[in-house]
C-alpha cells in the first residue's frame, strides 16, 4: 500500500489565498489526490503497464486488475494506492521479496523441464494432468534416489508398446519447503513518479483543480 499525502505541497501553492478562497482547498486537494492515484492505478494504468514491462512475458490480466485506490476526501487528505487481497498474495514478494512458506505441506515449483504459457506460470490445465494422470506422472523420490532435491513430480517419457511405463523419467515439477524472492516490482517508486511528476503531478493537478472550484464557488 501507497499512501499519499502532500499537505506541504498545498501549502506551497495556496500562499496569498484569500479567506474565502481557502475554503476551496479541502475539495481541491482531495480531487487532486484522486487524480494522481487513478492516474497510477485504475485508470491511467501506471503500474499495470509497469508490471507488464517488469515481468518475464508481460504481467497477465488479473495482475493488471490488481492495483486498487482508496479514495481521500475533503475530511481525509489522504488516498492509497494498494493492491488488492488476491493478487498481493503474490505480489508482495515481487514488490518486498522475502521468504514464502507453503499453505499445506510444501510449495510446488517448476523445473526446465516444466511446460509453462508466456507469463512463466503452470496452467490449471497442466496442473491438473500433472496431478490427475497416474499414467505419465508419479509424485514423490524415484528409486533409487534420495534426499529432497529429487521430492517432486516426474514424468515418465520414451514410452511406447514395448516400453508402455516409459524408458525414462525426468522431473517436471518440484517440492520445496519454502522459496525465496528478491524484490523485482517497484511499486513505490513508480507511484511516487505519477504524483511528483514535475508535467502532470500533484502540483499541477492541484492548481487545475483549485482552479476549477474557485471558478465554480458561490
Amino acid at each position: 500500500m501507497m499512501q499519499i499525502n502532500v499537505s506541504s505541497n498545498i501549502k506551497e501553492v495556496t500562499r496569498g489565498l484569500s479567506a474565502v478562497q481557502r475554503k476551496q482547498i479541502p475539495f481541491a486537494a482531495s480531487q487532486a489526490l484522486n487524480d494522481v492515484a487513478f492516474e497510477a492505478g485504475p485508470k491511467g494504468k501506471v503500474l499495470a503497464e509497469r508490471a507488464d514491462k517488469t515481468f518475464k512475458g508481460g504481467a497477465t490480466r488479473f495482475t493488471q486488475r490488481g492495483f486498487k485506490v482508496k479514495k481521500a476526501t475533503k475530511r481525509d487528505l489522504t488516498a492509497e494506492v494498494f493492491v488488492d487481497k488476491n493478487q498481493a498474495q503474490y505480489l508482495r514478494f515481487q514488490i518486498y521479496g522475502g521468504t514464502r512458506f507453503p499453505l499445506h505441506k510444501a510449495l510446488m515449483i517448476s523445473t526446465d523441464k516444466t511446460r509453462l504459457n508466456r507469463f512463466g506460470n503452470i496452467t490449471p490445465a497442466t496442473y491438473k494432468q500433472l496431478i490427475n494422470n497416474k499414467t505419465k506422472y508419479f509424485k514423490g523420490v524415484p528409486k533409487g534416489k534420495s534426499g529432497q532435491n529429487y521430492e517432486g513430480i516426474w514424468e515418465r517419457y520414451g514410452r511406447s508398446k514395448r516400453y508402455p511405463g516409459g524408458q525414462r523419467i525426468r522431473m517436471v515439477a518440484r517440492y520445496v519447503d519454502k522459496a525465496q524472492y528478491r524484490p523485482l516490482f517497484p511499486f513505490a517508486e513508480t507511484t511516487q513518479g505519477v504524483v511528483f511528476s514535475q508535467q502532470s503531478g500533484i502540483a499541477v493537478r492541484f492548481r487545475k483543480r483549485l482552479a476549477q472550484a474557485l471558478r465554480t464557488a458561490r
